[in-house]
């Protein structure tokens, strides 16, 4: 019976993982048909760059509004409508000649795509405890690490052969797959139990988040390293192209070692986080993290080998950050699990778009300048944080 019980968790991790690189994928696929749609369509890139935005935009509102309720509902059902949603607005995608409409039901299907990682991330918190918890988050961020890679690079071939509506029939049949999986392979009581008929009004849910010290810094520093992660990715093929004169062709293959290595770092945490206490693997991305931004502040460019070795090393912590915060997350809060994750979605997705933004200040300072106040910035960050967590045991 308890090794049933274990290959159903480990079927159930893996679908939950997956649906949540289908969550991504629906975000990424979209980007390298972006001029097809706007011939196809006949308007602006201006408007077709708004459905990228709001895609985004919506997904992490979707965290905010469902945190609050997802532990007293009934979770599966929640994955399940997400992937209707997804699999109609698809569908609409792929025949309107009409963009308003094309636009509507791309914005539907962000919505759709906002519940699943929230729901899959929860769904995972409840169903393992302790070292298993920080090994299945580990699992989850490695898939989760590759849609951004694999994304692109679908998109692309799938958009050359079949147009943008080949994607989008693509994307609809995938959603049917995984719903299907959904609703006969995935247990239906993935839920905490002392949540049944408890509701707290929203003033109380967020008090009691925020009064969290060490949830409280968990957050505030993963708006920190997401929006600087951010920032560089943005910036990077503006540097590749424009200092280094690669070809934009060629700029999407250097991505492939940081991502590699995000993976790696997502691997490296299943395997530590065993031996080592969160508390101390959480310090060591504090001050790690901040010293490898301020290199690439001063040595971004001056060689591409250098660069290269440089967002290697980078990537393993970024892949290293995610899981680490969301065992963090999910260890602390037992009341209100799903809202502490949803905020902590909302913020990594909000420093994400505000750190794609940030970039423009290359225009009137400096590179180096700007990711060497940025390490500087996360430094003091941590260093501000240090003595709530040096103390702590989690």
């Amino acid at each position: 019976m308890s090794r049933q019980r274990s290959q159903t968790k480990i079927l159930a991790l893996y679908l939950l993982s997956i649906s949540s690189f289908f969550a991504s994928l629906n975000q990424n696929i979209y980007t390298p048909v972006i001029p097809l749609i706007r011939d196809s369509f006949s308007v602006s890139v201006n408007w077709v760059n708004f459905t990228v935005s709001s895609f985004i935009f919506i997904i992490a509102m979707v965290q905010i509004f469902l945190g609050t309720v997802i532990d007293t509902k009934n979770q599966k059902r929640l994955l399940v409508f997400s992937f209707i949603l997804i699999s109609l607005s698809s569908i609409v995608c792929a025949f309107t000649i009409n963009f308003m409409l094309f636009m509507v039901f791309r914005i539907v299907q962000a919505i759709g795509a906002g519940i699943i990682p929230l729901v899959t991330i929860n769904m995972i918190s409840h169903l393992f405890e302790g070292e298993a918890r920080g090994s299945a988050m580990g699992t989850y961020q490695i898939l989760l690490t590759l849609a951004p890679a694999v994304s692109p690079i679908l998109g692309g071939i799938v958009g050359e052969h079949y147009g943008y509506q080949g994607i989008f029939l693509f994307l609809f049949l995938v959603a049917v797959l995984l719903l299907t999986f959904i609703m006969y392979a995935l247990p239906n009581n993935i839920k905490r139990k002392d949540s049944q008929g408890k509701s707290s009004s929203l003033p109380e849910v967020y008090r009691a988040i925020f009064s969290n010290r060490v949830g409280f810094v968990t957050m505030t520093v993963s708006f920190f390293v997401f929006f600087i992660y951010f920032a560089i990715l943005v910036f990077l093929p503006i540097l590749l192209n424009d200092h280094y004169h690669i070809s934009l062709q060629n700029i999407g293959l250097l991505y492939l070692p940081l991502t590699v290595s995000m993976i790696l770092g997502s691997v490296i945490f299943k395997k530590i986080q065993k031996t080592l206490a969160l508390r101390k693997l959480f310090i060591i991305v504090l001050f790690f993290m901040p010293l490898l931004i301020i290199a690439f502040g001063f040595l971004h460019t001056k060689s591409i080998i250098g660069l290269g070795v440089l967002l290697f090393a980078y990537g393993i912590t970024v892949g290293f950050a995610p899981p680490l915060f969301s065992t963090v997350i999910s260890n602390e809060y037992c009341e209100h699990r799903g809202a502490a994750l949803g905020l902590f979605n909302f913020i990594r997705y909000f420093g994400m778009a505000i750190g794609g933004m940030f970039t423009g200040l290359t225009l009137v300072l400096p590179s180096a300048l700007i990711f060497i106040l940025l390490g500087v910035l996360l430094f003091l960050i941590s260093l501000f944080q240090y003595p709530c967590l040096k103390n702590r045991t989690f």
